[in-house]
């Protein structure tokens, strides 16, 4: 039953952390999925009377995924900025051609 009780409020606490501007994207993704992983892992590993165990594998998987979906995040972000640089560099020579053609008709 103590176990039961200090779980939940360890997890309140390092997930907390999360909330505050002073940790990074990359660094919240990473701890929330390792988190999420110890308590799914807890959560299985209990069905098999051993939940420590599985807690510490969740935790390792979770964290890589995290991990991983902060590399996803991050690239996804880069491609949108480079989409956005495009069309801008694509508008800038359509007003310099439009330009170019009011001078050239006047």
């Amino acid at each position: 039953m103590r176990k039961m009780v200090l779980l939940p409020a360890a997890l309140a606490l390092g997930l907390g952390g999360c909330s505050g501007d002073s940790m990074t994207p990359g660094g919240r993704d990473v701890l929330i999925g390792g988190a999420g992983g110890a308590l799914a892992g807890a959560a299985i590993g209990s069905f098999t009377a051993n939940a420590g165990v599985g807690a510490l594998i969740g935790a390792g998987v979770g964290v890589v995924g995290g991990y991983l979906w902060n590399q996803h995040e991050v690239a996804e972000r880069q491609a949108a900025e480079r989409r956005q640089q495009q069309l801008d560099a694509a508008y800038q020579r359509g007003v310099q051609s439009g330009e170019r053609q009011a001078r050239t008709s006047n």
